[in-house]
Formats: structure tokens, C-alpha cells, sequence
């Protein structure tokens, strides 16, 4: 047992009440001198202590700050992908308040967007604890409320973020029909540039709970973050709206212009008495065929048809029977002819047939099944029935430098038929067939 005074209060000192100063009464010079010394040292080291105090509660509020902007620039970067893509703006703000209810620390959150004129603000999405804001009992999606009434209603007519710690005590704050609990409420506007589009509300059941320092300015920033977003998905919906009537314009007019193309077509190739090819494609398709056959060594029947007496027929019964019998030739060429062929009116009563991969026998009984079936014809109103003579030319039966001495022999040959009339005739090298026919249609280059 101790019984000296001095070391009592200092062994109480520095077990039962440590970091107490030490009693000076009663002590002795050295044994006071001693006791102040361990007062100074204890009194410093309640100064250091308070000191590391302070710091680490600054440390600690710091971190703090820092993990909440942390979780604002993590709730930006996911809703930055959101606008990037075609989606309804209820299920974009779904998706807003989905990710604020992940990465932030409100019980509760819901967006609420303008109507069309501007005077009400409808409850767009809402996420929370539990979910609370699902369709059906709770706070059903579409309920409106008038700008200008309301925590959110203030906030987005005056345009400044409203906190109500305690909505029991505040008479902006208006109780709507759901189940969810609120005690204290942020209302913060959502800007797209230099329009208030809407309002974000984050709610707690707890007074004042989950608000913290600087939490103003960094929800301020957060929806105009969402402001920028929204913007972008509408903007995206309406260039993908746009593009897809462009697309349809675009096919509508393509198939216009195809149509046209077709009908030009038709004009500028098709022969419009007889339905088949005119002279102009005639000739574009005849030097083709001459080339090809050049190239692969392949021979071909040009054959030149001509109706006999076809002018005693309009002078004798008029233009339009005349026409009546130039039809039924073209449409006796397309019933016989092959499927690759070529039928097409010259002009006037003279016609040409490319008859493909045919030698001369074959173009020439060609063309007396041609002249059979158009002698038993029976027109009406005709007392005799017209005939028609044929020239044949054939690219191995004779020599040809191209096509267009290709057509002159088929030409000549079809002269030579019609001096007997009602004739086929094939041309050979021993034909002359220059200057022969005054009458020779002009060659087309």
C-alpha cells in the first residue's frame, strides 16, 4: 500500500482517471515541480488529441463527399448510353430512376414531365425500396398535378430545387393518393437548355434523412444531366421517326420512278401497234448477238418477214384492217417463236426475228411455219388473204465483216423473195446486195 500523497494521485493519473491532471495541494517543492511538468505534458497531449480529432472527422466528411460524386458520375455514365438508341420516353425515365435508385442513396425517386400545353406535371416513372411505385394500388404512373401546386409543382414553376425536411410542417407539400411514405422530399427541376421540362423528387420516409452537405448542388447537376438525356432520346425518336417516313417516301418513290422507268421503257423500245420490240432495240440487241456469236463461235438466223400487197389492203379497206393484219403477224411471231428470240416490227409492214443458236435449215422451216400459219388465217372482211415473204441470213452460211452486213444480207434476201412473193429466200455470198432495194430501211448506228 502506498502511502506517500504524490504517488497516489499520480498512480490514479495513469490508471483509474487517465489523462486527469495531478493534484498540487499538499505537495512538496520537488514533488509539485514533478506533478507540473506531468500536467504540462497531459494538458498537451489533450490539445493533439482534439487536434487529430477534428482532422479525422474532416478526413472522414471528405471521403464521404468524394463516394457520393463518385456515385452521381457512375449514375451519369450509365444514363449516357441511354439516349443512344430508339425507346418510349416512359421507359427512358424508368430507366433514369432505376439507376438513381441503384447508386444513390434516396429511399425513393420519381420523374414527373410536362404535358403537351404546359400546365400540369405527369408522373412519369418512380423507383424506390421495394418498388413501391409499380402499377396498381401504389402510385400509379399518369397521375397529374398542376404546375405551381405542390413541392414538385413549386419547384418546377419557380425553377429552383426545394428541400422540406419535414413535409408535416410545410403547406407546399400535397399528399397524393399512393402508398407511398414520405417525411422529407427534394423537388429539383430538370432543364433541357433554357426550358424546365420536368421535375425529379427524391423522398425519404425517415425526417431528414439521407440528406447531407453540398447533396443540392450535386441533384442540380444530376438533372440536368437527365434534362440533356431526355433531349437526346427525343431527338434520337425523331430522326428515327423521320427517317423511317423518309424510308417510306423514298420506297414509295422508287416504285413510282420504276413504274415511269418501265413506261418509258416501254416507249422508247416497244413498238406501240404491235407490242413487240421497235427498230431501235432491234438493232442495239442485233449487234450484241453478232458480237457473241463471234466471240464463242455460236451461229444465228436473221430474218427479215415483209407482208405482200399490204398497201392494195389500206387503200382498199382502210388503215385500220391494215393494222389489224400487221398485229396478227407480230402476234403469230411471239406464239411460234422460242423463248430468247427476238420479234420486232421494222417499220411499216416489215419485221425482224433474231432466231438464236439456229442454222439455216432451221430459220428456214421457220419460216415456212410462219408462212403456213399466216396464209390459213382466216381476216375478216378480206376477200384473199395476205401473204408474207421471208429473207434469211445466217452468220456460217455466209461470210459477214458485222451486223450491219449481217442485215444487208437478210435484207437482200428478203428482196429476192419478194420479186416471186410469198417466197423464202436465203442469202449467200453469191447474192449481190448492193443498191438492190431503193426501198431499204436506213441502218440504225
Amino acid at each position: 500500500m502506498i502511502d506517500n500523497p504524490f504517488l497516489k494521485r499520480l498512480s490514479r493519473t495513469l490508471s483509474e482517471s487517465p489523462g486527469t491532471p495531478i493534484r498540487l495541494d499538499g505537495l512538496a517543492g520537488e514533488e509539485s515541480a514533478v506533478a507540473r511538468m506531468i500536467n504540462e505534458q497531459i494538458m498537451k497531449a489533450r490539445k493533439c488529441e482534439r487536434i487529430a480529432g477534428g482532422s479525422l472527422g474532416v478526413l472522414e466528411s471528405e471521403a464521404a463527399f468524394y463516394e457520393r460524386i463518385i456515385r452521381v458520375i457512375s449514375a451519369m455514365i450509365r444514363m449516357s448510353t441511354l439516349g443512344k438508341k430508339e425507346r418510349d420516353l416512359d421507359t427512358l425515365c424508368r430507366d433514369i430512376v432505376n439507376i438513381f435508385s441503384k447508386e444513390l442513396d434516396f429511399d425513393n425517386c420519381s420523374i414527373m414531365l410536362k404535358d403537351e400545353e404546359g400546365n400540369k406535371l405527369v408522373l412519369i416513372a418512380g423507383s424506390g425500396k421495394g418498388d413501391k411505385y409499380k402499377r396498381g394500388k401504389a402510385w400509379k404512373t399518369g397521375t397529374t398535378l398542376e404546375a405551381g401546386v405542390g413541392v414538385a409543382g413549386t419547384a418546377f414553376v419557380t425553377g429552383r430545387p426545394i428541400f422540406v425536411a419535414d413535409v408535416s410542417t410545410d403547406d407546399k407539400y400535397l399528399e397524393m393518393d399512393n402508398d407511398v411514405r414520405v417525411t422529407s422530399v427534394l423537388a429539383v427541376p430538370i432543364k433541357a437548355e433554357d426550358e424546365i421540362i420536368g421535375v425529379i423528387n427524391f423522398s425519404h420516409p425517415l425526417y431528414n434523412e439521407g440528406y447531407y452537405d453540398h447533396m443540392e448542388n450535386l441533384m442540380v447537376l444530376l438533372s440536368g444531366f437527365v434534362g440533356q438525356v431526355i433531349t437526346l432520346a427525343k431527338l434520337y425518336n425523331s430522326l428515327s421517326h423521320w427517317n423511317d417516313a423518309l424510308k417510306e417516301e423514298v420506297d414509295k418513290k422508287t416504285t413510282e420512278l420504276m413504274r415511269k422507268n418501265r413506261q418509258l421503257r416501254k416507249i422508247a423500245l416497244i413498238d406501240p401497234l404491235t407490242g413487240i420490240f421497235n427498230r431501235r432495240f432491234f438493232f442495239k440487241r442485233l449487234e450484241e448477238e453478232f458480237l457473241r456469236s463471234e466471240r464463242y463461235e455460236v451461229q444465228f438466223s436473221l430474218l427479215f418477214i415483209d407482208i405482200d400487197n399490204l398497201k392494195p389492203i389500206n387503200d382498199t379497206y382502210g388503215h385500220m384492217v391494215g393494222d389489224r393484219v400487221i398485229k396478227t403477224l407480230a402476234k403469230m411471231l411471239k406464239q411460234i417463236g422460242r423463248q430468247g428470240d427476238m420479234a420486232c416490227r421494222l417499220g411499216g409492214d416489215e419485221f425482224g426475228y433474231v432466231l438464236l443458236e439456229a442454222d439455216v435449215e432451221g430459220a428456214y422451216n421457220f419460216a415456212l411455219r410462219l408462212q403456213e400459219q399466216f396464209v390459213r388465217h382466216h381476216f375478216k372482211g378480206l376477200k384473199n388473204n395476205p401473204t408474207i415473204s421471208v429473207g434469211v441470213a445466217n452468220t456460217k452460211h455466209a461470210k459477214f465483216k458485222d451486223h450491219k452486213d449481217l442485215y444487208r444480207g437478210a435484207d437482200s434476201a428478203l428482196y429476192a423473195a419478194k420479186l416471186i412473193k410469198n417466197a423464202v429466200r436465203i442469202y449467200s455470198n453469191n447474192m449481190n446486195h448492193k443498191n438492190h432495194n431503193k426501198f431499204q430501211l436506213p441502218l440504225i448506228d
